[in-house]
């Protein structure tokens, strides 16, 4: 069976050996390797890159799901414009994209673009290098905060906006106590007379109780954990050694209560993980947890606290801290072919229903 290939692009000329493509505003496409210091160093060029566009993310996501991760620049006159990390999968003859796929936990990825350039261009020129031809289905989520990305002319499909809250950490500790809604507050307080007590996890010891926690948590939905125990250890082991992971737990009477799981990057902490034991559920030890997160997040000097979006609204939990909502990414799709499109969504419905079926047994 062969691969469909792509409706195309306004084609670009290609120098001879192919690995390069010019667009007559010599744009210059080529990869990158995701291991190697240089690309986290040209992270840096763009305010909006995530933790999740980092050589330490992209070696988890490569770890916990045996896939191959590709970074791609774009380059004008010698200057990096535009990054595009994605990993890649085989299935049976058919290559896979994502930046990211859904069911990898990872809240954002797709192009980062200089803000002085022109996007669609830029977004021309990835698309019809090599390195993005030849796959059967191809997921995006974009980042449209400085940038609007509209992939529509490239034959992607939107299935999804996202919304998230964010927390300006430049306020002062009694504005972002004072902007708390007060049921939080209140819950923050009671936990607090507990005697509940915040620690910084310096091994992967608690990994074990955050499994546990997390498939409690998730059960009340009736659904199995977003992520897999094996992601939890990968996000440990690689994260911790670059420092972009910051672990915190309660413990009431001597017992884990309750764990955050919070990678950072250079500017912004993100909520990626949260669980609690059903046995504390009575005590709001989770509202304390995430105060104290965004108190840690401020005194490292970092910008913004990420509360992240499952499920493509912020929640009502989350906005109880009072954070700014804010209209953040784009999910996109793209598959040449019908059946292949078909085939993928019957695939997704039948992995959310085991999702269900195995949180009932």
């Amino acid at each position: 069976m062969t691969i469909p290939t792509q409706p195309k692009v306004p084609p670009m000329p290609s120098n001879r050996a192919g690995s390069v493509i010019r667009s007559p505003a010599q744009i210059t496409v080529s990869a990158v390797d995701p291991c190697s210091a240089e690309w986290d160093a040209l992270l840096g060029a763009f305010p909006d890159y995530t933790i999740f566009h980092t050589s330490a993310w992209l070696a988890t996501i490569q770890a916990a799901y045996g896939v191959r991760p590709v970074c791609v620049k774009a380059e004008r006159g010698g200057r990096c414009v535009a990054i595009w990390p994605y990993l890649e999968q085989r299935k049976g003859p058919f290559r896979i994209i994502g930046s990211p796929l859904p069911g990898w936990s990872t809240a954002y990825m797709g192009p980062l673009i200089a803000e002085d350039v022109e996007v669609q261009e830029l977004l021309g020129a990835f698309l019809e290098h090599r390195l993005f031809k030849r796959y059967a289905y191809f997921a995006c989520r974009t980042l449209i905060h400085r940038h609007d990305v509209d992939l529509t002319p490239f034959g992607f499909e939107l299935v999804r906006k996202f919304e998230t809250y964010w927390t300006d950490l430049s306020r002062t500790e009694e504005d972002l106590w004072a902007a708390l809604e007060s049921r939080c507050r209140n819950s923050i307080r009671k936990a607090e007379k507990t005697g509940a007590e915040i620690r910084l996890e310096s091994d992967a010891g608690f990994l074990e109780d955050f499994w546990r926690m997390s498939e409690e948590t998730f059960a009340k939905s009736q659904i199995q954990p977003t992520y897999t125990r094996e992601f939890c250890q990968q996000v440990w082991e690689r994260l911790t050694p670059a420092r972009h992971l910051h672990a915190l737990s309660a413990f009431v009477d001597g017992k884990r209560a309750a764990t955050l799981i919070l990678p950072f990057n250079s500017h912004t902490m993100y909520y990626w993980g949260g669980a609690t034991f059903q046995e504390f559920r009575n005590i709001p030890v989770s509202n304390l947890l995430i105060w104290r997160s965004i108190l840690d997040a401020k005194a490292m000097g970092l910008k913004r606290y990420d509360f992240i979006s499952s499920d493509g609204g912020p929640g009502r939990f989350k906005k109880s801290f009072g954070p700014q909502a804010v209209d953040l990414a784009r999910h996109w799709e793209r598959s040449p072919s019908r059946l292949l499109k078909i085939l993928k969504d019957k695939y997704s419905a039948y992995l959310k229903r085991k999702r269900h079926i195995q949180a009932a047994q």
